[in-house]
This record gives structure tokens, C-alpha cells and sequence, in this order.
């Protein structure tokens, strides 16, 4: 009988400890998402570009047309790249490619 009341008292012992640790990780976990917690803000992100030639509906329009309109889009895609290549070479000092200077 003696051994049943020990763990019995132990049992809650261990349960009460248990459960102060428990209330400390809740009271600490407040405390970190306090710290997190920003002021409510509204983030804006830029309208995102149409993934179609040029806003015409790929799908109903003119086969060759569509076609005509994508190959415009590519190279007008391509230009700018090489207008931000030559562009970032030039600040940085490095040398530039002779295509992208369209000399020869």
C-alpha cells in the first residue's frame, strides 16, 4: 500500500512539473511572437505582365498572327536584356561583348 501512495505522490509531482514547464514554453512562445509581431501593413506587389503575346487571346486568334506577335515580344525580350548586359558592363568596368556592341 505504501508503494502505491509513493507513486501515486510522485505521479502528480511529475505531472505538476510537467505542467509548469508546459505553461514557461507557452509564456516564452508569446514573448518570441510578441518580439515577431509586426504592425499591420499592406504589402502592394506590381500587376504581374500577361503571359500571352501582347494581351491577345493565344487561343482564338490567327495562327500566324499570334506567331508574328510571340516573335516580336521574344526579340523585343532579347534587346532589353542586351541593353541591361551592356548597361551593367559599362558600371562595372568589365569589357564588353562585341555582338552586344553590334559592331560587327
Amino acid at each position: 500500500m505504501a508503494t502505491v501512495l509513493a507513486a501515486v505522490i510522485a505521479g502528480f509531482r511529475l505531472f505538476k512539473r510537467g505542467m509548469a514547464v508546459v505553461e514557461g514554453l507557452g509564456d516564452a512562445a508569446d514573448h518570441i511572437s510578441a518580439g515577431l509581431s509586426q504592425e499591420g501593413s499592406v504589402v502592394e506587389y506590381a500587376a504581374n505582365p500577361r503571359r500571352y503575346p501582347h494581351g491577345t487571346d493565344a487561343t482564338h486568334g490567327d495562327p500566324e498572327m499570334i506567331k508574328a506577335l510571340r516573335d516580336q515580344g521574344r526579340a523585343e525580350r532579347i534587346e532589353a536584356r542586351r541593353v541591361r548586359r551592356v548597361a551593367r558592363r559599362a558600371q562595372r568596368g568589365q569589357a564588353q561583348n562585341m555582338r552586344d556592341l553590334r559592331l560587327f
